[in-house]
């Protein structure tokens, strides 16, 4: 088929759909985290940790169902149960996974309200394990409201990564991997 047809045949396709309905778009603001520590033990560790169900709840307490308690991350595709304290609930999916390196997560809420993604990266640190803690998430309220909920999501990523932390520094068995 000649470029000329192709352009023609996509223009039909294009005058089509447009004639069916029309997209809405709208710009929305994307709010990005970044969150650092140091922990005291090899990647291992913090690895087994932080993908152990016992431990999830401990270090991120959205994931606080029974189920989630018997899981271990292991592979893309996982999933997690979370409710946040906002009253949003729904599932976390791994979407990448390198062992001992690093764990992505896909927050969907059940209503689809807002889009967030989770990125967790461990590297060599000086003192053992550096974890770099990313979480962004779309948010469609007022400049005050936005700006309120990043200070709140910044202080939990901090709790989180202290909690984490201290888990590991202190040895807190990670458990058996166990599947769902």
């Amino acid at each position: 088929m000649s470029r000329t047809k192709v352009v023609m045949a996509c223009s039909a396709a294009a005058l089509t759909l447009a004639s069916a309905g029309r997209a809405e778009m709208k710009r929305v603001p994307v709010v990005r985290l970044h969150a650092v520590t140091e922990v005291a033990a090899p990647a291992s560790a913090v690895w087994a940790y932080l993908v152990q169900g016992k431990s999830l709840a401990t270090w991120c307490p959205i994931w606080k169902s029974a189920a989630d308690s018997r899981t271990t991350l292991t592979r893309v595709g996982d999933v997690l149960d979370f409710t946040d304290e906002w009253g949003n609930n729904g599932r976390s999916v791994v979407t990448y996974l390198v062992k001992d390196k690093e764990l992505r997560v896909a927050h969907e809420p059940h209503d689809g309200s807002y889009m967030c993604q989770a990125k967790i990266v461990l590297s060599p640190g000086d003192k053992g394990t550096t974890i770099h803690y990313w979480d962004q998430y779309t948010d469609e309220s007022a400049e005050k409201d936005l700006q309120a909920t990043a200070c709140k999501m910044e202080t939990e990523m901090e709790q989180a990564l202290a909690v984490l932390k201290k888990g590991v520094e202190q040895g807190a068995p990670a458990g058996r991997p166990s599947r769902r």
